[in-house]
């Protein structure tokens, strides 16, 4: 299927409406031409004239929704001319026009502009450009200058999921691309395409922000495109990035043709190097073979005869980026996106067996995801994001640390000795001990329990072999790991007083399976005397599908940042990270639904904040996950 450039647009001025254009000229570091060429500075930061700066420092859609309600053209000198909405019963206003080779000398006044901006300081507003070493460039929101190319396919997909039209120009893509499969242009990240007359290296995928919750054209936030990507993809990319090689001429009906290696060569002897990262990319099968069938459910549900079996499998995928082994840390999970006749689907799965850049998932095949992912052959490819968490090392031994040891009968340990850790898990749970324990037993004294059929005992005889190892190579001054394997079959389902006899002893417990086994072992754990905060858990359960309803109803409460500033905070906010970003505040972010981590804040009381969404990450002491949290009464917030 040939993949054509349906439309071309371009930005003339950062965060304002597109400007369709007949055809473009792309140029290395401009991207095509006239794209971001001004942009208008806030005052919220210093900026110099032709250099780059961050979006906070500009008026931006995620600031100001009514920026979308401006009409924009370049004229054919090469200033800009940007017309405010008309106000109340007004007819249309006077254009104003902007001169970008005046404003990339010296940041320029941008009063006449302020009159039209309500709340706006006029003293604090003024016009800048941007400049390369190789030349002008736009105020992209980074140091590259880029195309950014987006789906059609893809945001068709999303339009299912969500059960309404969506406008790609939400994406404020320069080519709107036609006759791929949904997300198919992830697949081209790393290669080098020709479009029209220009040659492009596919660097990135695009993640998303708040801007994409205005419509452009009612200039309305009307949806939360960001949560509804993070919740109905798994991911919140939408479109790719791509580096100008070779310039040239684009239009529409132009055809995007991927490039032989060979032919790549010719354009660049030596390409950008691509930004790492845990964004969605395609990954390849090195293996996949079924295993034994294991317990029902993974939540040690099984009864101990007449429960079929749950046949589980084996996939060990390459990274052929990289970008895996340079953020992974045992314990952590990826995330595979599948496409599905119902919309798209996306799972979390351990990885464990973890060697440079190949790692391996146990699936469960119990549904239509885990059911796609088993039917995958070596050689084939499947889109994974991550690796995500923080259920890691580091993570435990911390909480092992500020915990005392339990009073339930046990001898307090000597200070020299190495922290007790108790893991304990259920079904397809082991998955977590699998990929944590090697890195923990060289640290720590792990004792193991892995609730199961007795199908479980070949996956805990491996966890032995793995810990083993993993004391072997360390400095010998660790006790190792022990592992035990309750089988179900035989013994039942264990009950609290069996869990806490187990978690007796131990200063912090790592905790994996179903909903039902962890509220058991919760209980477990607080019999066995271990605080909330010497707990790491992780459910195998997929965020909720909506939030909205989760926050909707929430009584009003106050965000009062670092610098003092105070927001009223109101259900129709969001989360913690959609107001404060709405408030133009700069909080990283990566998967917007509990599981990377990246979104955690400081507050003086996490009391005073909860948690709507359920997630996998720990924030960390005196941290919330802003992109699942709400504020409650009065939030301090370290931003």
């Amino acid at each position: 299927m040939t993949a054509i450039v349906r439309a071309l647009h371009r930005f003339p001025v950062k965060g304002f409406p597109a400007e369709p254009l007949g055809s473009g000229e792309a140029a290395p570091h401009a991207g095509l031409a006239g794209d971001r060429v001004l942009a208008l500075a806030d005052g919220t930061a210093p900026v110099s004239p032709g250099s780059w700066h961050s979006w906070s420092a500009f008026l931006a859609l995620k600031k100001r929704s009514d920026l979308a309600a401006w009409g924009v053209r370049t004229l054919p000198d090469g200033r800009i001319g940007l017309t405010p909405p008309p106000a109340g019963g007004e007819g249309a206003r006077e254009e104003i026009v902007l001169d970008p080779a005046a404003h990339r000398r010296a940041p320029g006044s941008a009063a006449g502009l302020a009159s039209h901006l309500p709340g706006t300081d006029p003293a604090a507003l003024s016009v800048t450009a941007a400049s390369s070493p190789g030349g002008a460039q736009g105020m992209f929101d980074d140091e590259h200058g880029h195309l950014s190319l987006i789906g059609l396919a893809s945001v068709r997909a999303l339009e299912e999921a969500a059960g309404e039209a969506i406008d790609p120009l939400r994406f404020r893509g320069n080519l709107l691309v036609d006759g791929l499969v949904p997300f198919a242009e992830f697949g081209l990240v790393g290669r080098t395409v020709r479009v029209g007359g220009a040659v492009l290296l596919i660097r990135s995928t695009i993640e998303r922000c708040a801007a994409t919750k205005v419509h452009p054209g009612t200039a309305q936030p009307d949806l939360n495109v960001p949560r509804l990507l993070a919740t109905a993809l798994g991911h919140i990319h939408m479109g790719v990035y791509g580096t100008v090689l070779s310039p040239g001429r684009i239009a529409p009906g132009d055809a995007v043709e991927v490039l032989a290696p060979e032919q790549a060569r010719a354009h660049t002897a030596s390409p950008p190097a691509l930004p790492g990262g845990t964004g969605p990319r395609m990954l390849r099968v090195v293996d996949s073979a079924a295993l034994e069938g294991g317990g029902s459910d993974g939540a040690c549900h099984a009864s101990s005869a007449g429960t079929p079996a749950v046949r589980r499998h084996h996939l060990r995928l390459r990274d052929p980026y990289g970008w895996f082994a340079a953020h992974w840390r045992p314990g952590m999970h990826v995330r595979v996106h599948l496409p599905g006749p119902g919309g798209p689907l996306w799972r979390s799965y351990t990885a464990f067996l973890v060697r440079g850049s190949e790692f391996s998932l146990l699936v469960q095949e119990r549904g239509e995801a885990s059911g796609a992912l088993a039917a995958l052959r070596p050689g084939e490819q499947v889109m994974v994001s991550g690796p995500f968490g923080s259920s890691t090392p580091e993570t435990v031994l911390a909480a092992a640390g500020s915990a005392a040891p339990s009073d339930v009968p046990a001898s307090p340990a000597p200070p020299s000795r190495a922290p007790q850790v108790a893991v304990l898990t259920a079904g397809v749970g082991i998955t977590t001990a699998l990929s944590l324990v090697p890195g923990l037993a060289a640290e720590a004294e792990v004792r193991c329990l892995h609730v199961d059929r007795g199908a479980g005992r070949a996956s805990a005889e491996a966890l032995q072999r793995l810990a083993d190892a993993a004391v072997s190579d360390g400095d010998g001054t660790a006790a190792g790991c022990s592992v035990a394997l309750w089988d179900t079959a035989e013994r039942g389902r264990p009950d609290m007083a069996a869990l806490s006899a187990f978690l007796t002893g131990a200063q912090a417990a790592v905790l994996c399976g179903g909903e039902e086994f962890l509220t058991l072992a919760r209980s477990a754990a607080q019999a066995a005397g271990l605080p909330a905060s010497a707990l790491i858990s992780e459910a195998f359960a997929s965020p909720v599908p909506e939030a909205s309803a989760r926050i909707a109803g929430r009584p009003p409460a106050r965000i009062v940042r670092a610098d003092g500033r105070v927001l009223d905070w109101t259900a129709e906010d969001g989360t913690l990270l959609e107001a404060l970003e709405a408030d133009g505040a700069r909080i990283p972010f990566t998967c917007r639904s509990g599981s990377c981590g990246t979104c955690a804040v400081g507050v003086r009381s996490t009391g005073a904040a909860e948690h709507v969404l359920d997630h996998t990450a720990q924030p960390g002491p005196g941290r919330v996950l802003s992109c699942c949290s709400v504020p409650v009464g009065e939030l301090h917030v370290d931003v």
